[in-house]
């Protein structure tokens, strides 16, 4: 079981978020592409079955030579101070803190042995003035478009709407993390040429019209994640649908609600809405009494779409193990 690291380089403006049940759902349409649709039914088979074949995370931002993991939705309880110096110190340091939404690895790796969030302190000429740091995604609006009523699948009345894509400075890219379970199926399904060529070929919204292509790096192996050799706990980095057999119990968490539409040729059915599901989003963490390798489950039949049964969402993301104090 290896963990492996993708990287992409915008092309061109991207409209639809690299979430983890997303690139799931393009790679099952680019197999069934190249493979026919008994090779997909075989492929989700599996992971309804608990034998997944790879487990893989949001797309993560890369700026400079740094990854941009999400924050954990922990609580650390303050240090009570005796002094009022010492207490107007503290509450400037929590409050700074809180303006950063991500931490790099070595916070991160710290988390996953202690499941305390420390940010690293980092020295300014003038402590005193904010450094001004271009942000490293802008979004630019496209054009409008009329929204569509879900209740009669015609024009919504004032459902005007205008299209954000987002572009990434030019030292900024992403990163998708992969865990491979099962090396000879990923080796069977092509699973590493898929996953490229589905961000070759364009991601998201718009992807006919030339949106969300990227460059594509090699899928090279990566081992500077902490190992732990007894957690208790384990950290999302994708969209999780949590699974009776995981026995998760909530540390701390953060939802979406999706109102998703199918995608490629589906999207142009009778109804090609698909029913309203809630994820928990990366950043979230768990106690749990189980040790495995993924934690998850993909949707049953029926529950994503009345019309289109067979359609599935994936609900199994990239974890990171942790120890937490109980």
């Amino acid at each position: 079981m290896k963990t492996y690291i993708l990287t992409l380089k915008q092309k061109s403006g991207l409209l639809t978020e690299l979430q983890s049940d997303t690139i799931y759902g393009h790679f099952c349409w680019r197999l069934k592409e190249q493979f026919g649709v008994e090779k997909l039914t075989e492929f989700i088979a599996l992971y309804r079955k608990n034998q997944p074949i790879f487990i893989l995370s949001d797309g993560l931002l890369l700026v400079g030579n740094e990854i941009h993991f999400p924050r954990p939705f922990v609580f650390n309880k303050p240090e009570i101070k005796q002094t009022k110096s010492e207490k107007i110190l503290e509450f400037v340091k929590r409050k700074s803190s809180k303006e950063r939404n991500f931490i790099n690895l070595s916070e991160l790796n710290k988390f996953l042995s202690s499941g305390k969030v420390d940010l690293e302190e980092k020295s300014s000429i003038d402590s005193s003035v904010k450094p001004q740091v271009k942000k490293p995604v802008k979004t630019e609006t496209l054009r409008v478009s009329v929204q569509i009523d879900r209740n009669n699948f015609g024009s919504s009345e004032g459902g005007l709407f205008s299209y954000n894509p987002k572009y990434t400075r030019e030292d900024v890219s992403y990163v998708i993390f992969i865990k491979v379970l099962d090396e000879n199926r990923f080796d069977l399904f092509k699973c590493e040429n898929i996953l490229k060529e589905l961000f070759r070929l364009g991601y998201g919204k718009k992807k006919s019209s030339g949106y969300g292509q990227f460059e594509v790096g090699d899928i090279v192996e990566f081992n500077e994640f902490e190992k732990l050799s007894d957690p208790n706990a384990f950290m999302i980095l994708g969209n999780y649908l949590p699974s009776e057999d995981d026995k998760a119990l909530p540390i701390g968490y953060d939802i979406n609600t999706k109102y998703g539409k199918l995608g490629e040729d589906l999207s142009q059915s009778e109804n090609p809405f698909k029913n309203p599901i809630v994820f928990l989003t990366a950043g979230s963490c768990f106690r749990t009494t189980t040790k495995k390798d993924f934690y998850g489950r993909v949707t049953e039949p029926d529950e994503i779409s009345k019309a289109n049964s067979f359609a599935v969402q994936f609900g199994i993301p990239f974890i990171l193990n942790l120890n937490i104090a109980l």
